[in-house]
This record gives C-alpha cells, sequence and structure tokens, in this order.
C-alpha cells in the first residue's frame, strides 16, 4: 500500500497544475460518439481511475483475494479537420494483485508503470440530423514487459473499425449508439464491441451521462483464463459495464466530472468497480 500512496500522492498534487495550466481551456456537457471538432481545437480528460476487483465471472480462481488498478490516464481529441478528429490514451498504472498462499497467508504482487496505449482517427459522415461517424482504433503494447508475473498488458496489438450514430435532441439530451469490431493480434480472440449513451444538462452548469459499454467474444481462439497473473487479461470473455457519470462546469473552459463504472455482466473476467475522477478541458 505504500507504493499505491506514494502514486496517489503523486498524482494528486499535479491535478491542481494542470487546473492552473488549463484555466483558459474548457469543457464540454458531453464530447461523445461520432462529433468531431473543429479544426485545431482540443478535448482533454485527465483523470484518475481506481479499480477493485475480488471475484470472478464464472469459475473463480483459488486463492485469489483482490486485484486493483490505480491509474492517471490522459485522453486527447484533437480536430485535424473539421471532420476529421485524432485520438490518444495513455495511462501510467500500478497495478497489485493478492492471493493466498498454501498455509493461508496473503502474498502481493506490484506493477508500475504505462500500460497499453491507444490511438486513432475518427472521421465524420454525416452531421444530421442523425450524426454519424466511422472510427479506427490501434492498441501499443509496446510501453511495458509482457513477460512480467503480473503484467499491465497482454502484449498483444488490437485493431478496431467502428461505426458511431449519435443525435441531439435539444433540452431532452443526446443519444449515441456504436459497434465495432476488434481484431487481437496473436492468442485472444476477437471481439464485438457495442455501447449505448444517454446524456442531458441539468441546469447551465451541472450534467449527467450514462454509458452500457459492453464486450462480446467472438471465441474465434481458445476460451483460457488469463495466461499471466493479471486477472483482467483472458483470453476470451465477456463483459459489460454501467457507467454513471455527473459532471459540472467551472467555467466556460474548465469542468470536473465524477464517474462510477461497476462491471454488470461478465463472463471468465473479473468482477468489480471503477471510480474516476477527472477534468475536462476543451482547447
Amino acid at each position: 500500500m505504500h507504493a499505491v500512496r506514494r502514486l496517489m500522492h503523486r498524482i494528486t498534487h499535479r491535478l491542481p497544475a494542470i487546473a492552473m495550466v488549463s484555466a483558459a481551456s474548457v469543457p464540454t456537457a458531453a464530447m461523445a460518439g461520432p462529433w468531431t471538432l473543429e479544426q485545431g481545437k482540443t478535448y482533454n480528460k485527465p483523470a484518475v481511475n481506481f479499480f477493485t476487483g475480488s471475484s470472478n465471472f464464472g469459475t473463480q480462481q483459488d486463492g485469489f483475494v483482490v486485484f486493483e488498478d490505480l491509474n492517471f490516464t490522459y485522453y486527447n481529441e484533437t480536430g485535424i479537420t473539421d471532420n476529421l478528429s485524432f485520438i490518444a490514451s495513455i495511462p501510467i498504472k500500478e497495478i497489485r494483485r493478492v492471493d493466498r498462499n498454501a498455509a493461508g497467508v496473503p502474498v502481493s504482487q506490484r506493477t508500475t508503470g504505462v500500460g497499453d496505449i491507444d490511438l486513432g482517427l475518427r472521421y465524420n459522415l454525416s452531421k444530421g440530423p442523425v450524426v454519424v461517424a466511422v472510427q479506427g482504433l490501434f492498441k501499443l503494447p509496446y510501453a511495458y514487459n509482457r513477460n512480467n508475473p503480473l503484467p499491465l498488458g497482454n502484449g498483444q496489438e488490437d485493431f478496431e473499425g467502428r461505426l458511431q450514430l449519435g443525435r441531439g435532441f435539444g433540452k431532452a439530451g443526446y443519444v449515441v449508439v456504436e459497434a465495432g469490431y476488434r481484431y487481437r493480434v496473436g492468442a485472444p480472440s476477437d471481439e464485438f464491441r457495442y455501447l449505448v449513451e444517454y446524456g442531458v444538462d441539468l441546469g447551465k452548469s451541472t450534467y449527467v451521462r450514462t454509458k452500457l459499454d459492453g464486450i462480446a467474444s467472438i471465441r474465434n481462439e481458445t476460451r483460457l483464463i488469463a495466461a499471466n497473473g493479471n486477472p483482467t487479461l483472458p483470453l476470451a470473455f465477456d463483459l459489460a459495464k454501467l457507467e454513471l457519470t455527473a459532471g459540472r462546469r467551472i467555467n466556460k473552459k474548465l469542468g470536473v466530472e465524477f464517474t462510477v463504472t461497476p462491471n454488470v455482466y461478465g463472463d471468465n473476467t473479473l468482477t468489480g468497480t471503477n471510480f474516476q475522477l477527472a477534468l475536462v478541458l476543451l482547447l
């Protein structure tokens, strides 16, 4: 826990600095789905996440006590043109796993470093009334040691294509529906990805949104548990997460969000809940 406290200390000391530097930048109530940024604009979301889970959907692991993931993740979208946005997500993680050995004594493992990096492009095909976009994403697993007993990722590349549909309803909010296919290099099974999102403003300064974000394994490879000590990395699994977010605009350029995301359904993967505190900046 000492290393976790040290990482948390470093993260929380950096957040005020980020907010001060970004005082001239600001949040949108909901940067979602198919909407792209104007050329030269950037959407930035530095966030602290804490995930914890102590059981599996499906078969339980003997001796398993708890898995924790504390991370600082920086998410960015940049408008290359009015119809084309660049996407990047970079996580700095500290993960911890605790198991009981044959004598019943808790044994802890810990790994710290940069996790899987996502890079992508979103292209807007239609401005409305139903907004339509296509998105491509590439997962880079090159910043960590995949052979670590408790690795930050499974060390293989992912390529994802996604169709995104969205529509705004004025004061009644907006709805987004997404569907995609993720090709996973190597042993892991490919995946069908889906998302349904709804968001709405609650006055001039407050907004809320909810997402059902899901993964359904294609089962085109072997269906085994994780080939390493990280219980979030099985070769094939199903998972549905329910995101619940409340946001507050501090001014025209800065906002803050708090999100709770429980894993509500799954198969062959870890249960648990993620808690997130984030700044939202639009430059």
